[in-house]
């Protein structure tokens, strides 16, 4: 397929515009895509000014001409003849020779021909060429290059698939947007493909025609002002001498002296030689006082042997989530006898970047008799949470709140209670997750000063805030910090996945199942255990057959993380049919009544309000969760077929950014009006309550299990779930079937998910 033209809607009207009126200008910068603009608009001769041509008159015009006459002034009429009344569109303009420039200008100004052309940004243009615009015979628009929305767009169009946002992130910002370039990389990356989202395999590709495009820009430098160059891709920004002679090619930026393009750098750095780059770099760490850019040069080029700057620069990688950077220096540190200390932080890294095995062996090998508590939690942590080995993480450690870390995940509640006091700002964290699980939590969430002897556990901190929020019902503000936390970790792999699993839980809970999708789907968690119940869940209400996914996460479940089994008995409600009032009484026998609530609504999604209403009444009058009360009062309306409240209720859930149940809500209400302006936010999701409002009327059992036919379990699957017979099950599908005027599954699928 050819290259995609996106992004462009507005300049492409202003083209087409202009080819019903005078012509028009369009300049910018090479390979952004002045060209490909062009294309898109129809004229009646298309000339291309070269640099060869620019030597020879009206050279460009020679395919206009019959023949060559030694005449000017006859070539120059003939060529004018040509041109008269026509669309012409010249590419590179600045390139043209006079006469050829002085023609166009006679055109325009005697209106004799509509002239569209593109000009180069920054390069010098013939006379006649200038007055166009600068006489206002012609508008000139500049043409930008493209967003980030507009570059991910074309890759996933020209992929066939999702693109990785890091990956799209990475290409934006190292093409600036700029077509060409962005198409050069793409033909010379080597892509991988995972769940059906793309991303880069390995560092960014540089074709031999990349590179010869940036050199061609680089090519007039003297060897000294390249030496400058070559300086500034190894420690941009540098605080150098003005460059005039480098115009065009850096920048002057807040910081300091930087290139002009994020490839300049790449190919520079590429293209020098090994020597010419450890004696550039050796001299950069010899002049700079930034330790972690001094830090990575003397590793580069070989003269790393100061633990100390290695261990500092280490310190610095963490606060800026560049894991394999930190790991890279903590263990230079350590190598060159930066002792326990650079050994702990290496460790740490280790655990951070979920490799349990690996840190416990580095553990060991720095342990003392008088370890820091805080190093110990962060050992007991990966003991018990990277390696499920709990009875030694509880015995490693004293320190309080990371045992009562370790009984929270056990689901041991009432001991985490015994065991802390809530003084202390990390007990008092601890406290909010247990009393948010319980449907306790008043909040607000007490804020933990960083530590610097573990410099990455602000994150364990800020994923248990998220929890937190999410359980609380405060989904909206769960999803900001969340999103935060997100664009923070770019280069922290595994926390990145963590965060793009914690967001995908809670658009899912907003009913945003698309967007939900992509995030699980990008998230590359070592333990996918809660990204495939979410995902279950997703796939599910989108109206697909994801039981599959659900028999994964069933042969995952972890030892501990009780307190994140809600997750999988959603998955196992809407992916496999299970009882929602089994799910609430299994977790209800441990205290968990904000799962509990939950887990009851879905039981008032899927039909069963009658039953649900009395439970989620309590829960509401005696737990501090923020929907449990809207839950209740859903829950009610149905039973009372109140429309007037089924509409207050979905007004909301729709307040609180829950679409999906304000949509039920509002097709439970009978209010087409606000459904109808609601279902559009949907996302394309697929659930009973949804299909009220086009379906025929289906009786409540009747709906139930055609529900579960259409998510593609077989008649005695859904007997067993609904504990009646096969027989049963064949009536109500027989009697759903002609109510639907339809005759199979697929059809039924389709039904009740349109």
């Amino acid at each position: 397929m050819g290259w995609p033209f996106v992004g462009r809607d507005a300049e492409l009207a202003a083209v087409r515009r202009a080819v019903r009126g005078t012509g028009l200008i369009v300049a910018g910068p090479a390979g952004v895509g002045k060209t490909r603009l062009l294309d898109e608009v129809a004229c009646d001769v298309r000339l291309r000014a070269t640099a060869a041509m620019s030597a020879i008159p009206l050279g460009v015009m020679a395919p206009l001409l019959p023949s060559m006459d030694p005449s000017p002034l006859v070539m120059l009429t003939a060529a004018r003849e040509a041109l008269r009344g026509r669309v012409v569109v010249v590419d590179d303009v600045h390139l043209l020779d006079d006469a050829s420039a002085g023609l166009l200008h006679l055109l325009v100004t005697h209106r004799e021909a509509v002239v569209v052309a593109t000009l180069r940004s920054g390069e010098r243009a013939p006379d006649p060429v200038v007055a166009l615009w600068k006489d206002e015979l012609l508008p000139r628009i500049e043409l930008e290059p493209l967003g980030r929305a507009a570059v991910v767009e074309v890759l996933e169009t020209v992929l066939g698939g999702a693109v990785e946002s890091a990956t799209a992130e990475r290409l934006w910002t190292a093409t600036a947007g700029n077509m060409l370039l962005l198409r050069e990389m793409h033909f010379a990356a080597q892509w991988v493909s995972h769940d059906g989202v793309w991303s880069l395999d390995g560092p960014l590709p540089l074709s031999a025609r990349l590179v010869e495009l940036i050199e061609s820009h680089l090519a007039a430098v003297s060897d000294e002002d390249r030496r400058v160059l070559e300086l500034l891709a190894f420690g941009e920004p540098l605080d150098l001498p003005a460059a005039e002679s480098l115009d065009g090619l850096v920048v002057v930026s807040d910081d300091g002296l930087r290139l002009a393009h994020p490839l300049y750098g790449e190919v520079l750095r590429a293209q020098c030689p090994p020597l010419r780059k450890r004696n550039h770099q050796r001299h950069l760490a010899s002049v700079l006082d930034d330790p972690l850019r001094v830090a990575v040069l003397r590793l580069d080029s070989g003269t790393a042997d100061d633990s100390e700057l290695l261990l500092t620069a280490a310190r610095l990688a963490c606060a800026t989530g560049s894991l394999s950077l930190a790991e890279r220096l903590a263990r230079a540190a350590w190598s060159v006898g930066g002792g326990v200390e650079a050994g702990r932080l290496f460790a740490e890294v280790l655990v951070f970047s979920e490799r349990p095995e690996e840190a416990e062996e580095v553990f060991a090998m720095v342990a003392t008799d008088d370890d820091p508590v805080e190093v110990l939690a962060v050992r007991a942590m990966n003991l018990g949470w990277g390696l499920g080995r709990s009875e030694e993480a509880a015995a490693l450690v004293e320190m309080s709140a990371v045992r009562a870390n370790l009984l929270f995940d056990a689901g041991k509640y009432d001991d985490v209670r015994a065991v802390l006091n809530g003084d202390d700002p990390e007990e008092a964290a601890v406290l909010a997750l247990v009393d948010v699980v319980q449907g306790r939590y008043a909040g607000p969430f007490p804020l933990i000063a960083p530590r610097p002897s573990i410099p990455l556990g602000t994150e364990t901190v800020r994923t248990a805030e998220v929890f937190v929020l999410a359980t609380h019902g405060e989904l909206l503000s769960a999803e900001r910090l969340a999103r935060e936390a997100l664009a923070g970790c770019a280069e922290w792999n595994s926390m990145r996945s963590t965060w793009l699993v914690s967001l995908g839980s809670i658009t899912q809970a907003l009913g945003r199942l698309e967007e939900a999708r992509s995030l699980l789907r990008e998230a590359r968690p070592a333990r996918p255990f809660a990204r495939l119940c979410v995902l279950a869940c997703v796939e599910a209400q989108l109206g697909n057959d994801a039981r599959e996914l659900l028999a994964e996460a069933e042969r995952l479940v972890p030892q501990g993380l009780v307190p994140h089994r809600s997750g999988l008995w959603l998955a196992r409600i809407w992916a496999g049919g299970a009882s929602p009032f089994d799910a609430a009484a299994e977790v209800r026998t441990r205290g968990e009544h904000a799962a509990e609530a939950l887990l009851l609504h879905e039981a008032v999604r899927l039909g069963h309000a009658g039953e649900a209403a009395g439970r989620l009444r309590e829960l509401a009058e005696t737990t501090t969760g923020l929907l449990v009360p809207l839950y209740a009062r859903h829950a009610e309306a149905l039973v009372r077929g109140d429309s007037a409240a089924l509409a207050e209720v979905a007004s909301e859930f729709e307040a609180a950014g829950m679409v999906l149940l304000a949509a039920e809500a509002a097709a439970e209400s009978g209010d087409r009006a606000l459904f109808g302006r609601l279902i559009g936010s949907c996302e394309g999701a697929r659930t009973p309550a949804l299909a009220l409002m086009t379906a025929p009327e289906l009786t409540r059992r009747e709906r139930e299990v055609a529900g579960l036919a259409a998510r593609g379990m077989t008649n005695r699957e859904i007997a067993e779930a609904l504990v009646i017979s096969v027989r049963t099950v064949d009536n109500h599908l027989s009697n759903a079937y002609g109510k639907l005027g339809i005759a199979t599954r697929a059809e039924l699928a389709e039904t009740l998910g349109s």
